[in-house]
């Protein structure tokens, strides 16, 4: 008992590391003229973030989810991932969601739909503020992939906006 309460006190003591990041891949489609758009978050994260007196609980994945969870998703979304191409503000569609096999993250699929009139893209511009209002720790991951040109930029609370030239 007394070795269990002096481990106990000792990993109180540790510093804890908080880690929080998020994972989109932004993939063109060339044969549909999409972009599709996949998020790795943490189903904790997006939990404690999403859920308010007005929401409640969202157990998201599990067979009491809140209705209303996509909808509390893609409002958040919305306001805090946004996406211009060509120097133009897109909008995009919410597909759906999906538990990861970890049971810790979910993925979360929308599309830009013929996101690519002109026939050409020149430039992507991404604001990614996910997290961002939880946590100063956060970090957000995104893979542009555009054909075969790959690039990786990487957001924090002093670094959310970045375009790509192509």
């Amino acid at each position: 008992m007394t070795k269990s309460l002096i481990l106990l006190i000792l990993y109180s003591l540790l510093p804890f590391h908080d880690f929080h990041v998020s994972h989109t891949t932004l993939h063109y489609n060339k044969g549909q003229k999409s972009i599709e758009i996949t998020v790795r978050v943490a189903i904790d994260d997006l939990e404690k973030t999403l859920e308010t007196k007005n929401s409640g609980k969202l157990k998201l994945g599990s067979s009491k989810e809140n209705k209303s969870s996509d909808k509390y998703i893609k409002n958040y979304f919305n306001h805090h991932f946004k996406i211009s191409i060509n120097e133009k503000m897109v909008s995009y569609n919410w597909i759906g969601k999906e538990i990861a096999k970890d049971l810790h993250d979910i993925y979360l699929y929308f599309e830009i739909p013929d996101c690519n009139p002109s026939g050409k893209i020149e430039s992507i511009t991404v604001e990614n503020t996910l997290f961002l209002e939880r946590t100063h720790k956060q970090t957000n991951i995104v893979l542009v992939e555009l054909g075969d040109l790959n690039f990786n930029l990487t957001f924090n609370k002093d670094y959310y906006k970045e375009t790509v030239v192509f």
